[in-house]
Order: C-alpha cells, then structure tokens, then sequence
C-alpha cells in the first residue's frame, strides 16, 4: 500500500497492492460532524478495490497519514 497526497488539491491517493488497470469508479460522499468530502473507489475488472482516493482529504484522514 501507498498513500500520496496532493496539498493543492487536498486529495490523498491509497493504492492497494499491485497496480491493475482500473475499470470503473464508485463515487461515495461522506459528512461527519462537519467534516465534508468524497471517497472514490477504483475497481479492476473483477469488482475488486485497488485503490481509494480521498477528496478533502484533511478533512477526512489523520494528520500524520499525511505527512511523509
């Protein structure tokens, strides 16, 4: 796994294990307590997740994920 984030953009990237070509996106928005943002899932042609990106990503994620 590996994480990258974009500061401009404030969106973090998780690819999880070996690269694979993505096929399709499941877009999903998220809200708690005053936080907003959306999770994007990328699926390979079987359905699986391998990777997740993370707009609002300050937001949404743990300071120190994204440092580094």
């Amino acid at each position: 796994m590996d994480l990258t984030f974009d500061t401009t953009a404030n969106s973090a990237y998780l690819t999880l294990g070996p690269p694979a070509q993505r096929t399709h996106r499941v877009i999903g928005g998220l809200a708690f307590q005053g936080m907003n943002g959306e999770v994007i899932f990328d699926l390979d042609a079987s359905g699986r997740i391998i990777g997740i990106e993370f707009d609002g990503a300050r937001e949404l994620l743990r300071p120190e994920a994204l440092e580094g």
